[in-house]
């Protein structure tokens, strides 16, 4: 082979070699990039690509926040603020306490979800005129506490509310599972016992009645079995009444020490 048959061989492998480490170089580049972005967007969201705030995170100046932040800011703060607000003022009350955990031991729930359930049943019942024992009355017939139950004639959730009979009560937007909510289905099932109590002038076991389907029953069965859980309820709310008014007595007359 010549010299000058070898020199142009390798220069063709040296040129060879040169444009796959350029081409792994920008490969390389290329997935540091990708990699890059994503962490930034991962950490920071949307705004992780904005060059000012970035650049500005890496050297410790403070940007001026925007309208639009500064809006959330606000909103944020108001939306706790709220929560606390909303939080302290739905309380539940040691009777309340003592009943929740009473029914969360019967009907072996979370004593924590049975709380957050008592506040709802307490808001949506004085909403519309109810005693919230009376709804967990309800509840405690139709399902047991269990909120995803269905019944053979598509009754759902806890209060077992047919959609079909109810839908304008029912939140649009919710969808099919809407009922199996519990918020909701606490909210609407008040609303329906409000609507039977004033058709039936006030009549509590005839709106029972009329909420189970069953308004024809001469026994009464379904008011009897709601009517003798609330008395239950009201009987354990009582007691923990007369035990915490026993023990502030008691502390009150005990000779100082």
């Amino acid at each position: 082979m010549s010299k000058f048959a070898y020199l142009s061989k390798f220069a063709r492998h040296l040129l060879t070699f040169a444009l796959h480490f350029v081409h792994g170089g920008f490969v390389m580049i290329g997935v540091m990039v990708i990699g890059s972005v994503g962490f930034l967007v991962t950490q920071h969201g949307s705004e992780g690509l904005n060059p000012r705030k970035l650049f500005a995170e890496y050297v410790g100046m403070d940007l001026p926040q925007t309208s639009a932040e500064a809006a959330d800011v606000a909103v944020e703060d108001s939306a706790e603020v709220a929560t606390e607000e909303s939080t302290a003022d739905t309380a539940l009350t040691p009777e309340q306490r003592r009943v929740a955990a009473a029914i969360a031991k019967r009907h072996k729930v979370s004593p924590v979800m049975m709380e957050a359930l008592f506040k709802t049943a307490d808001k949506e019942a004085r909403a519309n005129g109810l005693d919230p024992l009376l709804v967990l009355a309800v509840v405690t017939v139709e399902s047991g506490f269990n909120p995803f139950a269905e019944s053979v004639f598509g009754a759902q959730g806890l209060m077992q509310i047919i959609p079909k009979y109810h839908h304008d009560k029912i939140t649009a937007d919710k969808g099919n599972a809407a009922l199996f909510d519990p918020n909701e289905n606490i909210r609407v099932g008040a609303q329906i016992l409000k609507d039977y109590l004033r058709i039936t002038g006030g009549n509590l076991e005839m709106a029972l009645q009329s909420y189970a389907g069953a308004s024809n029953d001469p026994n009464m069965g379904y008011s009897s079995r709601v009517l003798n859980e609330f008395e239950r309820l009201k009987q354990i709310a009582a007691a923990a009444k007369g035990s915490r008014v026993a023990s502030s007595t008691r502390a009150s007359t005990d000779p100082a020490s």
